[in-house]
């Protein structure tokens, strides 16, 4: 049985706030830390967690994401605020890291 994990990430300026899903926290932590921004160089960098739910059903966890969607700036924060007043990297620590290697195919 699947345990899913929602989870409100953020970049280093706190600027920006994006909530998720998922069943494998510490792949989806690789996939974040490991991924470049090709597409916007110079987009936001979503590094860090600041809020982490665990659910038994993936329907409440769908809903309850459906909620924090709906929820403004400042409820997101109040919420992040109450569990994570500093708003620490509530990634663990303990995951390695895979750093992808990059091909370079020459003719």
């Amino acid at each position: 049985m699947h345990s899913y994990t929602l989870y409100i990430i953020t970049d280093s300026n706190r600027q920006f706030l994006n909530v998720d899903i998922t069943t494998d926290l510490a792949l989806t932590v690789n996939e974040i830390k490991s991924s470049i921004n090709l597409f916007f160089p110079n987009g936001p960098h979503l590094t860090r967690i600041v809020h982490l739910e665990t659910f038994d059903s993936k329907e409440i966890a769908a809903k309850r994401k459906s909620e924090l969607h709906h929820f403004t700036r400042m409820q997101k924060e109040r919420l992040i605020r109450k569990y994570n007043a500093n708003w620490n990297n509530l990634c663990p620590s303990t995951i390695n890291i895979v750093q992808k290697k990059s091909v370079v195919y020459t003719s």
